[in-house]
């Protein structure tokens, strides 16, 4: 089964009751957290879930750049090195190229100074490359 599905009234979305089993992930006992990625479009939104060793990963962003396979290879070389957890690929929004991947590495991992260096290599084919540490997200307590 290469995915699984329900319906249900969209009244229900407010109340956050979302039916999803982790239950079918591999070694899921081994991994305390979860990455959700969630992406927008239009008319759908999509879920991607991945469950980690760890509590904080980084989210890396080109933006303002032009199409070519020789970007997409100096990024892929670069992302080589790093364990990928998911990417977007390419995207336009507002007549600008964007590509974002998150990767299994933080900010205080001592390979991030190697992620560093590597991008400060390429970074004036961007307009922009965004590190964003991702971490737990924080309760609120009533």
């Amino acid at each position: 089964m290469l995915t699984k599905a329900h319906i249900q009234p969209i009244n229900d979305i407010s109340k956050a009751t979302l039916k999803i089993s982790l239950l079918d992930i591999k070694n899921i006992e081994k991994n305390p957290f979860l990455l959700i990625v969630q992406s927008t479009i239009e008319n759908s939104i999509k879920l991607s879930i991945y469950p980690l060793k760890k509590e904080k990963i980084l989210k890396v962003t080109f933006s303002g750049f032009d199409f070519s396979n020789e970007i997409f290879d100096d990024i892929s070389k670069i992302f080589q090195n790093f364990q990928v957890i998911h990417t977007s690929g390419a995207m336009i929004i507002k007549k600008q190229l964007f590509y974002e991947c998150y990767l299994n590495l933080s900010l205080d991992e001592i390979k991030f100074k190697d992620l560093k260096a590597s991008l400060d290599k390429i970074k004036n084919i961007f307009k922009e490359i965004k590190i964003e540490e991702i971490g737990l997200k924080k309760s609120k307590e009533n």
